[in-house]
């Protein structure tokens, strides 16, 4: 675990959030750099970061509101920024004291560190992550934990889904996610091998089958390609 007076991070800048049922706002993103997952697909693996302490990363942030906002949100994302338990138990607060918002993406696994942070957090933005897209061991469990702790706040739930995916591993996340809440929004978010996910129309098709199957077990199940790649934009 890092120690509390740096963090490795990778970038801190300004865009248009991404992805989500917040897409299109625009938000400071603090992009931590080390995960405890290794995703198939994951377009952030190996990008070196550089140790960063407290202030550094406050005045950084407060800078590119000035330059660039105002802000809906800090999003503090990675990577995997509940690796950095400590540092965001000292960051969070001085962030919500100079009055900006805090979104958390996460990948929804380390339940323990959420319950110590989630004080500070205005939306937690958690992945389910499928065993049979990311080629990781199946989080069921770890997941359930996260979201009953996770809905203490404004939550959404993103699937990346590729054409790997398999039924059952789909079935069994929006069954734990009913199992919790029905109204927390579920998001599916299309990633193929050759293209953007949204211009390969195999899988688009193979999503709209999801969703209609999924309605039947969430009240929100939403297809929301990446909005940031459509635009060329980080």
């Amino acid at each position: 675990m890092p120690v509390s007076s740096v963090a490795g991070i990778s970038e801190i800048f300004s865009s248009l959030q991404g992805e989500g049922t917040h897409l299109g706002e625009r938000h400071i993103f603090v992009r931590f750099e080390l995960c405890n997952i290794h995703c198939e697909y994951c377009d952030e693996l190996g990008k070196p970061g550089l140790d960063y302490d407290l202030n550094s990363v406050v005045e950084r942030v407060k800078q590119l509101d000035a330059q660039f906002g105002p802000h809906s949100f800090v999003s503090l994302t990675g990577g995997e920024p509940l690796l950095y338990r400590n540092f965001l138990l000292e960051l969070m607060p001085r962030l919500k004291q100079e009055g900006f918002k805090l979104y958390l993406e996460t990948n929804g696994i380390l339940w323990k560190n959420l319950a110590e942070v989630i004080g500070w957090t205005d939306v937690v933005a958690m992945d389910v992550k499928p065993a049979s897209v990311t080629k990781e061991k199946s989080f069921l469990e770890e997941h359930r934990k996260f979201l009953e702790l996770a809905l203490a706040k404004e939550t959404l739930i993103k699937m990346v889904c590729s054409k790997a995916l398999d039924q059952t591993d789909f079935f069994d996340l929006c069954h734990m996610i009913a199992g919790v809440s029905q109204e927390v929004p579920l998001i599916l978010q299309p990633i193929s091998a050759d293209v953007e996910g949204h211009e390969d129309f195999e899988l688009m098709r193979f999503l709209d089958e999801l969703q209609k199957s999924a309605l039947h077990i969430l009240k929100n199940v939403r297809i929301i390609p990446r909005l940031h790649k459509i635009l060329g934009i980080r």
